[in-house]
């Protein structure tokens, strides 16, 4: 069977067509020119067919991209009423829905997500905090979903759906900046995450990926209060580019690069199997582009530097 066309598909060529351009369709969706231009060969592969004659400009649809004009819209609101209609029957008897998410991610997203899930129950609580309290909790039912990254401890009965990737950095005063990585990692002092929370243990891993084999003389469980200690001159830390969102009047007095040797840490959407089914899945769908419009909007304009690393590990 042939695979039908995605919906977002669907609209990013109208947004195109309607534009008239790549680079504006990319702006009025808040994603980026590529980004754009690998959904439209994507949508053209699946059709088999080309859509937008890239020889015109303004660019203008083929004869194919023409029959589609006439009826992708109404695809559209079919679809989306359709949406409407089936999330009504099966949120319909859900009160609340009670979320957990680390402390980093609540900070930097956690209001915008709250505010996309309102029409799936009555009330959205989200709760916040480290590892392993947050999986502890979930487990527990203290929550019908959770936002979390691995590893976890048992993923029996539980439903995992990947997010997103958040990579790590080392964090060091400006002063440092300018001075040899290898010799700031040797000579500096080594500023950590406590060693009980999940940040804390992936971080002890990276340290021997980076050859740095030295005592830590601060620990801290707070990400805000590491980089204030780390701001003021004590030394150097590693940490996330969803962390450094965290702490943006921090993030002027800080210089920061690629951890090097490392993997991004990932986050996934949990819920226990055959409970909440359908509101994971939209709720995914959800995270998915409240993360994108983040990443090309609102994080861009708290640093540059910082949303770019994170769109370079979420392609």
């Amino acid at each position: 069977m042939q695979q039908l066309p995605d919906l977002a598909l669907l609209h990013t060529f109208l947004t195109v067509i309607e534009h008239q351009s790549i680079s504006q369709a990319a702006l009025s969706l808040d994603q980026t020119q590529p980004a754009i231009t690998k959904k439209i060969k994507r949508l053209e592969s699946l059709l088999e067919a080309k859509l937008i004659d890239r020889n015109t400009r303004p660019l203008q649809p083929t004869k194919a991209g023409e029959m589609l004009i006439d009826r992708a819209p109404s695809l559209l609101r079919n679809a989306r009423a359709l949406t409407a209609d089936i999330r009504s029957l099966t949120t319909s008897n859900l009160p609340t829905l009670r979320i957990g998410m680390s402390d980093s991610l609540s900070e930097i997203l956690g209001a915008e997500f709250v505010g996309a899930m309102q029409s799936f129950a009555t009330t959205v609580e989200l709760k916040s905090g480290i590892s392993p309290w947050l999986e502890t909790a979930f487990r527990a039912r203290h929550f019908d979903l959770a936002v979390d990254n691995p590893p976890f401890a048992d993923t029996a009965q539980i439903n995992l759906k990947s997010l997103f990737k958040d990579p790590l950095v080392i964090a060091m005063p400006k002063s440092f900046a300018g001075r040899d990585l290898a010799e700031i990692l040797q000579t500096e002092n080594y500023v950590g995450y406590g060693r009980t929370s999940k940040m804390g243990a992936l971080i002890v891993e990276q340290l021997a990926h980076i050859g740095v084999n030295k005592p830590t003389r601060f620990h801290f469980d707070s990400t805000q209060s590491l980089l204030r200690f780390v701001q003021a001159g004590y030394g150097w830390a590693i940490t996330s580019a969803f962390c450094l969102l965290q702490s943006p009047n921090a993030l002027r007095d800080l210089a920061f690069v690629p951890c090097p040797n490392s993997t991004p840490r990932e986050f996934f959407l949990l819920n226990r199997t055959g409970e909440h089914e359908e509101i994971a899945t939209a709720a995914h769908e959800k995270f998915t582009e409240i993360f994108q419009k983040m990443s090309n909007g609102p994080w861009a304009q708290i640093d540059s530097k910082t949303a770019e690393m994170i769109r370079a590990a979420n392609p």
